[in-house]
């Protein structure tokens, strides 16, 4: 008869933290922002998605489009799960294509979202996403991607 290795307690409570954090970051709220003096007060899914996905570049005012992706993957992968439903993986072959056959190039990517409200609060034509909780009065949400 062999015996059953019990788990030890204090190692599961080490790693219970571990467990609890990528819930806890898909439980914030996702939200995509734009500069505060905008004049774009809302966009739509679909609007957001044709301008992170490449389809049109242009934003409601007649500007041309700047779009920030943050370099953190977990935080990527919840605005594109959010926003269109894909992983990374499949958002990384989609834009492999269209980088490869000439359509489009992807979104400018800042180091982390705290560059990235940075850029949007610092440019007119900038659009980009960060967690509801990090939102600063330099720039204004237009879209919310609850989970």
């Amino acid at each position: 008869m062999t015996a059953v290795r019990r788990p030890r307690p204090a190692l599961l409570l080490l790693l219970l933290p571990l467990l609890w954090l990528p819930r806890a970051a898909l439980g914030q709220d996702m939200v995509v922002i734009v500069n505060a003096g905008s004049h774009i007060h809302s966009l739509t899914r679909s609007q957001v998605i044709d301008i992170f996905m490449g389809r049109f570049r242009q934003l409601p005012t007649g500007a041309t489009a700047l779009p920030i992706d943050v370099a953190n993957a977990a935080e990527r992968q919840i605005f594109y799960e959010r926003l269109v439903h894909k992983s990374l993986a499949e958002i990384g072959s989609y834009w492999a294509r269209l980088v490869f056959s000439g359509q489009a190039t992807p979104p400018f990517r800042a180091p982390d979202s705290g560059a990235a409200i940075k850029l949007v609060a610092n440019n007119p034509d900038a659009i980009g996403y960060c967690y509801r909780s990090a939102v600063t009065g330099r720039v204004k949400v237009v879209l919310d991607l609850q989970p």
